[in-house]
């Protein structure tokens, strides 16, 4: 009784983190696409009139957001670079700006990196039910848990839609320990280039995606187990 106690516990335990590991794969990679995407960054400021606001025409600030993609990718040095603004070559980011970008690329480098563990910890726990137990009990685990995240996914998007500002708020004091973040929208071009309406396009294009995402592996998932013949639930 003991034993099938702890054997439960265990793979109940595997199971989240089987899950958990697909969810940080998939949210990440989301992310990523969004983040390198410069359609995107390009709708984005037509969008929010970025040119008026920075003094910047649409062609340099495409030029300044590939040298900060490359940045982040950790394929250039500095994002101390000089622009033109208002018809004059001009320093485009202040010290200030450059320490919390800083700050940005090392999330960044911390977010491949989970990415990739997390795709590795995905297919090991897959691998391991798939042997320990049986073919149709992993895509049933898989199947049960997907359900779960897609739940999981409506439910924090609408909190995050229904209070943004202070999600977003929080999400910096969670993964930065500085105020470095806390920009002025009348001398800093970061935060003009990237107001908040940016995020929050970003952050639904990111939901989105992963929503989409699920969807299609629980579809997958339940053909599969439908093809075995044997009870889906």
């Amino acid at each position: 009784m003991l034993f099938k106690m702890v054997r439960k516990t265990i793979d109940a335990l595997l199971i989240g983190g089987m899950m958990i590991s697909l969810l940080l794969a998939v949210l990440l990679s989301s992310l990523q696409y969004v983040a390198f995407n410069g359609n995107f960054y390009k709708e984005e400021y037509e969008k929010n009139d970025v040119m008026s606001v920075t003094g910047m025409s649409i062609d340099e600030l495409m030029k300044i957001t590939k040298i900060m993609q490359r940045y982040l990718m950790d394929k250039e040095e500095t994002l101390d670079v000089s622009a033109k603004i208002n018809g004059s070559m001009q320093r485009m980011f202040n010290d200030r700006e450059l320490a919390h970008m800083k700050d940005v690329k090392d999330l960044f480098q911390m977010g491949f990196l989970t990415r990739n563990i997390s795709i590795i910890v995905f297919i090991l726990i897959f691998t391991y039910f798939l042997f320990a137990k049986s073919f149709y009990k992993a895509f049933d685990y898989l199947l049960k848990g997907t359900i779960f995240v897609i739940i999981f996914l409506l439910v924090f998007a609408l909190g995050v839609t229904f209070d943004f500002d202070n999600w977003f708020t929080g999400f910096h004091l969670v993964f930065f320990d500085n105020d470095l973040w806390q920009l002025n929208v009348e001398t800093d071009r970061l935060i003009q280039m990237f107001p908040l309406e940016f995020f929050q396009d970003a952050v639904f294009v990111i939901f989105r995606n992963a929503f989409f995402t699920f969807i299609v592996i629980l579809a997958i998932v339940y053909g599969i187990l439908k093809m075995t013949k044997k009870p889906v639930f």
